[in-house]
């Protein structure tokens, strides 16, 4: 059943912000489905949104599937809304306000368990609620209280917007795949990189401590045709996860390991996708994916921000859609 909300952005006319609305349709590949002067509708992963004109501010109409979906929408056009009309962001008032204790897009979960793998990864468990999880989303946020606090969760604010903690008790909110989410399990692989606040984590955290799980998100794994992909590291469990899902999937997988355990990561067999190593190239991925691009092929491209950067560019520059490629900042040097 869709579910809906609706909110007025007072003194904030459509005409206003119609231009901002649409190039945000463009850089995040969003689907226009109308465009006249009085109404916008935008098609996305999660559901739709919709901009009306009104004497008395710009109409917004949310719809979704579900309501982590919905909450999803409205954090969105919140933070947006705000870059443009802070004032008006934080009057907004939606519809639907019996919202109370955690937003409808995270939840609490208990570690299990955390095991080292012989490849430079670690595989944690959680316990809990997995039903969102699906082949159509499968990265999340994994949300870490500072070590020696009492934790303090995210709550819902009187303008429908996530309230996350802030200061001393912000929380670390890195971005994981999940490798399998299935009776009451959620499993998921952590690049062991020495330093790292994740990686001290799970390397000291005790069964049962209970951790945030905000998502999933978009970016699923269920792909079609030929993938040309170029990863390091951080995106191997991903990738992992897609070969799994799309056993029709053909073309070739270029692997940028930083060293001889990580690339041991194991992959499942697929009959129609080459897996090619390149050991310690890192450096060379984002050139290796612009010289390799090929209109005809799904670029699939996750590591480090200035070589995503530089494939969505060239992308871009080719006359690629952004819905027809995965180009993603992984991480940031």
């Amino acid at each position: 059943m869709t579910r809906q909300d609706t909110a007025r952005l007072p003194g904030v006319a459509l005409d206003a912000l119609r231009r901002a609305i649409l190039d945000q349709a463009e850089e995040h590949g969003l689907t226009l489905r109308s465009d006249d002067p009085c109404a916008l509708r935008l098609g996305t992963v999660y559901g739709e949104m919709a901009f009306a004109a009104d004497p008395e501010g710009c109409i917004i109409t949310l719809s979704a599937e579900r309501e982590d979906h919905l909450q999803t929408l409205r954090d969105s056009v919140i933070y947006h809304a705000a870059a443009f009309a802070p004032e008006a962001a934080q009057a907004l008032r939606w519809q639907d306000r019996e919202r109370s204790g955690l937003p409808a897009n995270a939840r609490l979960m208990r570690v299990e368990r955390v095991e080292p793998l012989d490849c430079g990864f670690l595989r944690v468990t959680l316990a809990g609620d997995v039903s969102r999880f699906g082949a159509a989303a499968i990265h999340f946020r994994l949300g870490l209280p500072p070590q020696g606090r009492t934790p303090v969760w995210p709550t819902v604010g009187s303008n429908g917007a996530t309230l996350w903690p802030k200061g001393e008790d912000a929380l670390h909110l890195p971005v994981y795949t999940a490798r399998s989410a299935t009776g009451g399990r959620l499993v998921f692989d952590i690049f062991r990189h020495e330093g790292g606040r994740t990686t001290t984590w799970a390397e000291t955290v005790s069964p049962g401590t209970e951790v945030l799980i905000a998502g999933p998100g978009g970016g699923g794994c269920l792909i079609e045709g030929r993938i040309l992909a170029h990863i390091d590291d951080t995106a191997f469990p991903a990738m992992a996860r897609i070969l799994e899902a799309c056993p029709g999937l053909t073309g070739e997988v270029h692997l940028y390991p930083s060293n001889e355990a990580t690339a041991r990561y194991p992959f499942p067999a697929h009959r129609g996708v080459r897996l090619r190593r390149h050991m310690r190239a890192g450096a060379r991925l984002g050139a290796d994916a612009c010289a390799a691009l090929d209109t005809g092929s799904f670029p699939w491209l996750a590591g480090e921000r200035r070589h995503a950067d530089r494939l969505r560019k060239a992308w871009k520059a080719a006359g690629g859609a952004a819905k027809q490629a995965y180009i993603a900042a992984y991480w940031q040097a």
